[in-house]
């Protein structure tokens, strides 16, 4: 049976809120419903390996914040408090509250998920955090004095990043094996390029402008006090060889919410892009016992 394009889900837009208009794609299958927020410099569609394995038992609805996927860019990055704010108003507008619904996110988009959930009590019925940016206060605090210095790896490597190709297959050449990609799975690595770049005139561009990917970098998540306040079931699931901070960071997510369940599988950062059956299998086994 060939595999369901990502393509094929329903669009959506809404203008709820300040800032662009932000786009995504859904089904409304089986309940409850997963809302998936994504890292940066990415969108829902490149988790599509993993997240079509929820299918039809779950609805599904991917939420690109702004200046990813198919959301409109921002003049300038509109700042981490103002996304947080304006997620429960874009799912307001397209009717999510008052369904089950699930939290799933990772790296960027998992920081953001747990800060909604805590603003927003009784939002979801539960938490997938993948890989989430969940920074213990001395790596935070060094994030932010790196980022003033113009210091921050990660954001200069950003702003010196390729951002155009000839063609869809020249991004996939040049990107794979490479760096964030190194690992992944030929078709995660197509959802990559097919949903997280566009065409421009006659180049391949990358969607997430490298200027905006930089700021997001620069501007972490601050997620403690939303540990404490999101009591709910939280499944925390980690890369084996993912950033350091992460055995810490489970210590202390782990004090604050002790609903909190850890795992971890083998992989980096993007674990679920490695394997993506078995990043969806682990977390289908916690929701069947949620």
């Amino acid at each position: 049976m060939p595999i369901q394009p990502y393509s094929d889900l329903s669009p959506w837009e809404s203008t709820a809120g300040v800032g662009p208009t932000i786009r995504g794609r859904r089904t409304d299958g089986g309940a409850p419903l997963i809302h998936f927020l994504h890292g940066n410099g990415f969108c829902g569609g490149v988790y599509w390996p993993m997240l079509r394995h929820f299918l039809p038992q779950y609805g599904l609805i991917t939420h690109d914040i702004e200046g990813h996927g198919d959301s409109d860019n921002p003049e300038k990055f509109s700042g981490v408090e103002a996304v947080i704010e304006r997620i429960p108003q874009v799912m307001a507008d397209q009717g999510l509250p008052g369904q089950a619904l699930i939290g799933m996110g990772h790296s960027f988009g998992g920081a953001l998920t747990l800060r909604v959930a805590a603003d927003n009590p009784g939002l979801f019925k539960a938490l997938v955090l993948l890989d989430p940016i969940v920074m213990p206060a001395p790596f935070f605090v060094g994030v932010h004095i790196a980022s003033m210095l113009g210091r921050h790896p990660l954001a200069n490597a950003s702003r010196r990043r390729r951002q155009s190709w000839a063609s869809r297959a020249e991004v996939a050449d040049r990107l794979r094996g490479r760096g964030t990609y190194k690992g992944w799975t030929p078709e995660a690595l197509h959802s990559f390029v097919e949903y997280a770049t566009r065409d421009e005139s006659d180049k391949r561009v990358l969607s997430c402008p490298a200027e905006l990917e930089a700021q997001i970098f620069e501007r972490p998540v601050w997620p403690w006090a939303a540990f404490k306040q999101a009591q709910l079931p939280i499944l925390f699931l980690r890369g084996k060889e993912s950033f350091s901070f992460f055995p810490k960071a489970e210590k202390i997510a782990l004090r604050a919410n002790p609903q909190l369940v850890v795992k971890t599988l083998p992989g980096g950062h993007c674990f679920m892009q490695e394997n993506p059956e078995a990043a969806y299998k682990v977390v289908a086994e916690f929701l069947a016992s949620i």
